[in-house]
């Protein structure tokens, strides 16, 4: 790995902004935002449809979603016909490892979610940053970038944060939630997004001394 390649990881809590930061993050540094591009590598990959893949990215698949998976990929008529792959969520967790440590090796980037600071770990020039918000204002940011009501954003939290908990500590043994695995967190509520990714890039530059461009 060349000594200047860096990889910033972003861990959020929905609705706390990490889409916005890990782009103003990215213009301010000049190293690529990864977060749908990941899913279209892995889609590729294995040779699946994004929006196969799309539902079940951080999150742990139902007995019944497992279920139909396996009687789909046994049934006869569907073998015969198809080949047609249904990953296991360990099969998606080892993929996209691999490919985010590829990348990793390649160049400096700065991946959203997907357990990426756990992913890279030991990489010798990595910062890991994590977001929190308050519920109130993760509602009033879901309700505006999905056009949903307050209840439905509610919903979304909670099922969200119930989901990405299971799998991370499924996949990495690890409270996600634990200030103690990241280099710096951030209550965008408190500071708000633009000063956050102020407070992320200043983290960045002073951790692995990076200048001004």
């Amino acid at each position: 790995m060349e000594e200047k390649l860096f990889s910033v990881t972003i861990s959020h809590q929905i609705g706390s902004g990490g889409a916005y930061i890990g782009e103003k993050l990215s213009e301010r540094l000049g190293i690529p935002f990864l977060d749908r591009a990941i899913l279209k590598e892995v889609s590729n990959q294995l040779n699946l449809a994004e929006s196969e893949l799309e539902h079940r990215e951080e999150r742990l698949s139902s007995f019944w979603e497992n279920f139909n998976r396996l009687v789909a990929y046994t049934n006869p008529t569907t073998s015969l016909t198809s080949q047609t792959y249904f990953p296991t969520d360990k099969d998606l967790f080892q993929v996209e490892c691999e490919t985010i440590k590829r990348i990793a090796e390649k160049s400096s980037a700065i991946f959203l979610g997907r357990c990426g600071y756990y992913v890279l770990r030991d990489h010798p020039r990595k910062v890991s940053i994590m977001l929190i918000a308050d519920q109130s204002s993760r509602v009033k940011r879901l309700q505006e970038l999905y056009k949903i009501s307050e209840k439905e954003a509610l919903e979304m939290i909670r099922t969200n944060d119930r989901e990405r908990s299971e799998y991370i500590r499924t996949f990495t043994k690890q409270d996600w939630l634990d200030v103690r695995l990241y280099d710096i967190c951030i209550n965008t509520t408190s500071v708000g997004l633009d000063c956050a990714a102020d407070l992320a890039e200043n983290c960045i530059r002073a951790k692995l001394r990076l200048t001004e461009k």
